[in-house]
């Protein structure tokens, strides 16, 4: 990788470019992966950036999270007995079950896929993929 420098006060520092594109799909859990990396894992953090896959991985783990968290919530939904019969029935005992299954799932797919140790190597090993 050939990088360009610049000149500030004696040092050479790299001129990092970041993806526009694939940095502005990066959602709330692509956010949160970041976060991670940057406070658990800094070292990794530091070798995708210069490597120029930062911005990939946190939108593959952004989109791949967002999949899961929706698959995981309907299937909990199937599982409970919540459905359109009871969205009918009751619309707010439906809409506070549905938020309760999406938080669980949210707290299932973060310790999964965002906190994860072995995401950080590859881009591209996603559970589930």
């Amino acid at each position: 990788m050939k990088a360009d420098y610049v000149n500030v006060n004696g040092y050479l520092i790299p001129k990092l470019k970041s993806n526009a594109a694939a940095a502005g799909t990066v959602g709330k859990y692509g956010m949160m992966r970041a976060r991670y990396l940057d406070e658990q894992r800094p070292m990794e953090r530091d070798r995708m950036l210069l490597d120029g896959t930062l911005a990939q991985h946190l939108a593959d783990i952004d989109r791949e999270a967002h999949r899961q968290v929706e698959d995981l919530t309907q299937a909990l939904a199937e599982q409970a007995a919540i459905n359109e019969a009871m969205k009918c029935r009751d619309p707010l005992k439906w809409a506070a079950a549905m938020q309760g299954l999406q938080a669980q799932a949210e707290e299932i797919v973060c310790a999964e896929l965002i906190y994860a140790e072995e995401n950080t190597n590859d881009s591209l090993s996603l559970p589930g993929k």
